[in-house]
């Protein structure tokens, strides 16, 4: 079967047994999954209404091959992929933002990447790390690098300073 990603997002599928008879369970549909945990429907084929059950069943297997798996993979682009997905455009953005702050930070540029990060909101955690760490390896005060983010000195070695690995002895 073919693999389906968007944005971090990995299709699967799971079949649905109809497990009435318990020596010879047998698959019955095709239920949609995300690597990041969310399900489709997985109820037994033919089982609406019955039993007071109103949701929706699994994708049944029929004699058409693959059609079960085309189905499920249309749930999983319509009710998952479209409502949680970030639109791919904003994606761009923010990963072309991320790129341009590890460049500044690989060009010994820390305290503008602290600026940049603090006009973010602190969206960029882990790029606030390491320019913190590397505008401190390069000689910056915990003062400065508190400034650069907007918070105190204390703040910022507490947050980035603790975790700052000691230098080798020359």
């Amino acid at each position: 079967m073919t693999t389906y990603q968007f944005d971090g997002h990995r299709f699967d599928t799971l079949t649905v047994l109809d497990e009435s008879d318990d020596e010879y369970p047998a698959p019955v549909g095709v239920a949609a999954s995300c690597s990041c945990g969310w399900r489709g429907a997985d109820a037994l084929p033919g089982m609406e209404g019955k039993g007071g059950y109103r949701g929706s069943a699994s994708h049944p297997i029929t004699l058409e091959e693959g059609e079960a798996e085309r189905a499920a993979k249309q749930e999983w682009l319509d009710e998952h992929i479209a409502e949680t997905a970030v639109p791919a455009a904003l994606a761009d953005q923010i990963r072309s933002v991320g790129e341009q702050l590890d460049a500044l930070i690989e060009a010994d540029k820390p305290m503008a990447a602290l600026a940049a990060i603090r006009l973010s909101g602190g969206y960029f955690a882990r790029q606030a790390r390491d320019a913190a760490l590397r505008a401190s390896f390069l000689d910056h005060s915990w003062s400065q690098i508190g400034d650069a983010l907007g918070i105190s000195k204390q703040a910022a070695w507490e947050r980035y300073g603790k975790s700052r690995p000691e230098r080798a002895s020359e």
